[in-house]
């Protein structure tokens, strides 16, 4: 018995490490659900953070209560490309992996969707305005970055991306960029 309890409390061999990967924090976003029918093209879009990523996970509540202003739909993409960063808010976007939040209610995202994420600057932090600011984008189709990328680099003039409106007409957002356009040429004019 003694032999026994001397080798078990010997010490044991030095284990070998798996590999470890470390987790990137989710960024939680506030949602602003007022401002649902917001879209990424209009005035007044001045966007603090663009990620592009892939949907990971989408869950409907299984009880809603009579008193909620929307139905909480909660989602979580995964951070592929940070293609806009403010930096407003001092986050250090490297560690982020994950962005979520429970605007998803109305949208036809299901899981591994590529997605374009558009936030806004409230109330000191990151919120979204919901499903008109989570676009469902072909996979690997680079031409909506480079898109936005001239938008945001001509200070959100839409007229240098006059005529990628086919393009985003195929998301659904072309009609909103096409009376931007001539909201913003109207404006200019005076």
């Amino acid at each position: 018995m003694i032999v026994f309890l001397c080798l078990a409390c010997s010490p044991a061999k030095k284990a070998t490490t798996a590999n470890h990967q470390i987790a990137k924090d989710t960024l939680d976003l506030g949602y602003m659900y007022w401002a649902n029918d917001m879209t990424p093209f209009g005035f007044g879009s001045r966007y603090s953070l663009i990620v592009l990523g892939t949907v990971t996970e989408i869950t409907i509540p299984t009880e809603i209560p009579e008193d909620v202003l929307y139905t909480p739909v909660e989602g979580r993409v995964a951070i592929k490309e940070v293609i806009l960063d403010s930096k407003s808010h001092h986050r250090d976007m490297t560690k982020i992996g994950y962005i979520g939040s429970d605007c998803f209610e109305g949208t036809s995202l299901t899981k591994g969707d590529q997605v374009l994420v558009f936030c806004v600057s409230y109330e000191g932090d990151y919120a979204i305005t919901g499903r008109q600011s989570i676009i469902k984008i072909p996979t690997n189709d680079r031409r909506y970055i480079a898109s936005l990328k001239k938008y945001i680099n001509a200070s959100y003039d839409p007229t240098v991306i006059e005529k990628d409106i086919d393009l985003w007409s195929k998301v659904a957002v072309g009609e909103a960029l096409k009376n931007y356009i001539k909201e913003y040429r109207s404006y200019h004019q005076d």
